[in-house]
């Protein structure tokens, strides 16, 4: 049963939620003054000498950084609720109530703009020790925005949000929805990837959970806050869309808990400090409030989401949510001023410069021992190959459990691929990796030409495909969701075969005889991104030329030996130059890092080119076995295929082929 609700009861509901709205932001602003005043990040007279922006810079950066993040809740949450929650038309055309959620996210993100904007003049101010109107200055800006890494993100998060905003106002499908939404969710994580979480001795894992905590806020506290105004204006059926949107608040909490605990890890010392320090004590009350949450969020999806079609469920399901949104606009204040407050954890120099730039202290000479089965834990790559490995796991015993077969070698080919991913990103060539250009190299071949190989075998789409139910009416599912994929625009563009050669093969002369490879090396989320790379471009490689998955134009069998073989012989030629160079690769990184153990930078830029050309010949004879293989196959196939077809019509093919041959003949005579 449809909710609805006459337009001049929800005109007047616009006053109350403008209200909540504007006391909601300010508890947010407040607890965050408290949270920075415990935490020690308020303002303070500096000693005499230094530079002072003032209080008006420091508190006013910290205020707008909780409009900022009140903003981008607000875009994430309602194009969320445009894309999966609210109901949608044949062909994933989006609702009316749906269209009004993207227009409020459109709003909201032109908001989220002006506050990223107006941020990043305060943050220049606060970090050069000027006052306000000085960093205003257009011969300021343009000099020291572009260089520092908090107000670059700015930057971007400005680009990104405006970009939203103006999509948003002609976005008429779930797809487009969906797609500004993962847009608007990597503009709201670029702070945490530049924050000083970054600097860090486990940066990684610093990241990885900075990251992830952002993510799982936005998404959560954004939904509700959709779900919130669809109640008070009761214009959709809130029941299907709270049941929609309960996985997602499930995994948030999960995701939240997590990335909390290893954040307080890499800012503390010890667990004593979250009594004796003031960072400690927030960090308790940011856990307290989010428990809370967790706990009414429980409660009310027991007690209230089962009957919420009738008009007293709506009003409580609004009153338990303005509960939830008034702890969470708490919490989002405690976590700006935990954000910009100094950690309490004193970090220990290490014996040199390049030590201090990896993190960590300089691995031993490499031994196949060292290399093969040391390790260094890679917080986001072994989590994300677990988590893949573990749905193939639960669909392939769905499927199986069912009664349809499902080949094991498939099993077999994306357990061996996520296994050598993890190797990868977790031994110890992760280590080497980032200290030895042959080793790297290493690294590169294995994750962009055999891993792929694997997961490509492993068909993962077709298998969820299968495992996967179908969703009732219009409303897409997980299921819909990926058909939806496969047939996209963007699926068409990245099995292209001139994209993915350009990106697979190209790229590489774009990478490692440029810059970006030193630079790339030089940050950690470079690096993620570097090795993202390599694997997504292997994936898309290797989908073309022997992917079972379905994809929008398969290319013909000839074709993708073609590709393969010119793929082959630009890697080769790749391979010869590194080869035939006569100075060290990436000497801005390299050049830095580098052990005792590497006495030859050129020779060891030698070996990665040795190691390109080895290791890539290994790769191309099993994609060429398996080609020759799916092409006969492919011919028996057609050839039962056509014997079938011959015994439904008698032959009548081959007959109307021989009778066109004897009227050609009769026409001779």
């Amino acid at each position: 049963m449809r909710t609805t609700v006459h337009s001049g009861t929800t005109r007047a509901m616009r006053g109350p939620i403008t209200l909540v709205s504007a006391a909601l932001l300010a508890l947010a602003v407040s607890s965050a003054g408290v949270g920075l005043v415990l935490a020690g990040g308020a303002y303070s007279e500096p000693p005499a000498g230094l530079p002072d922006a003032g209080p008006f810079v420091v508190w006013g950066a910290s205020i707008l950084r909780v409009l900022t993040d009140a903003a981008a809740v607000a875009t994430i949450g309602f194009l969320l609720s445009a894309a999966f929650l609210t109901p949608s038309g044949k062909n994933g055309v989006i609702s009316r109530e749906g269209r009004k959620d993207v227009v409020r996210a459109s709003w909201a993100a032109f908001c989220w703009a002006v506050c990223a904007l107006a941020q990043l003049f305060l943050v220049l101010a606060e970090v050069l020790g000027l006052p306000l109107a000085q960093a205003v200055d257009p011969a300021v800006v343009s000099t020291y925005a572009n260089e520092l890494p908090i107000t670059r993100a700015l930057l971007a998060m400005v680009l990104l949000a405006v970009i939203v905003g103006v999509a948003g106002l002609t976005t008429s499908t779930s797809g487009a929805a969906a797609s500004w939404l993962v847009v608007a969710v990597l503009a709201a994580v670029l702070p945490a990837l530049a924050g000083h979480a970054a600097g860090l001795g486990d940066h990684e894992l610093a990241v990885t959970a900075g990251v992830a905590h952002v993510i799982a806020a936005v998404l959560w506290i954004g939904g509700l806050i959709a779900l919130t105004t669809h109640a008070l204006r009761r214009d959709i059926p809130l029941r299907r869309a709270v049941q929609r949107f309960s996985p997602i608040a499930l995994i948030a909490i999960v995701l939240l808990a997590v990335s909390g605990l290893a954040n307080a890890y890499t800012r503390l010392d010890g667990p004593a400090q979250l009594l004796t320090t003031g960072y400690g004590q927030v960090t308790l009350m940011k856990v307290g409030l989010l428990v809370g949450l967790g706990v009414i969020g429980y409660v009310m999806r027991a007690r209230v989401m089962p009957s919420l079609d009738s008009a007293s469920r709506l009003s409580a399901f609004a009153r338990v949510a303005g509960i939830e949104l008034t702890i969470m606009a708490m919490a989002i204040g405690l976590g700006v001023a935990l954000a910009t407050s100094p950690y309490p954890r004193e970090e220990l120099s290490l014996p040199t410069y390049g030590e201090n730039l990896l993190g960590f202290a300089y691995p031993p000479p490499p031994t196949i021992e060292a290399v093969a089965f040391g390790g260094r834990i890679d917080p986001l790559f072994l989590t994300l190959s677990l988590v893949a490995a573990a749905l193939y796991v639960i669909g392939y015993v769905r499927v199986r459990t069912r009664g349809d077969s499902w080949p094991v070698m498939r099993l077999v080919c994306w357990l061996g691929g996520i296994s050598i991913v993890i190797w990868c990103t977790n031994a110890g060539i992760s280590t080497y990796a980032m200290v030895s250009v042959g080793l790297h190299m290493v690294q590169h071949m294995t994750l962009t030409m055999l891993a792929p190989i694997l997961l490509v075998l492993g068909a993962p789409a077709t298998l969820a495909l299968r495992a996967l139910k179908p969703s009732k009416g219009n409303e897409r599912g997980p299921r819909e969701w990926l058909v939806w994929f496969l047939h996209s625009p963007i699926t068409r563009v990245l099995t292209n075969p001139f994209y993915v050669f350009l990106v697979y093969v190209i790229g590489l002369y774009g990478l490692y005889f440029t810059p970006a490879f030193g630079w790339l090396m030089g940050s950690h989320v470079g690096h993620v991104i570097m090795q993202t790379h390599f694997l997504i471009s292997g994936y898309l490689f290797y989908w073309v030329l022997i992917g079972i998955d379905p994809r929008p134009k398969p290319l013909p069998y000839w074709g993708r030996m073609m590709l393969l073989l010119l793929a082959l012989s630009v890697h080769g030629f790749f391979a010869v130059i590194m080869m035939m160079g006569s100075t060290p690769m990436a000497v801005e990184w390299f050049g830095l890092v580098r052990p005792d153990w590497v006495t030859d930078p050129l020779q060891d830029t030698l070996l990665g080119g040795q190691v390109a050309w080895g290791l890539s010949e290994i790769p191309t004879l099993i994609v060429l076995i398996v080609i020759a293989v799916q092409w006969a196959r492919s011919d028996e196939r057609d050839a039962t295929r056509r014997d079938r077809q011959a015994d439904r019509d008698d032959d009548a093919e081959l007959r109307a082929y021989n009778a066109h041959l004897a009227q050609l003949s009769k026409r001779s005579e």
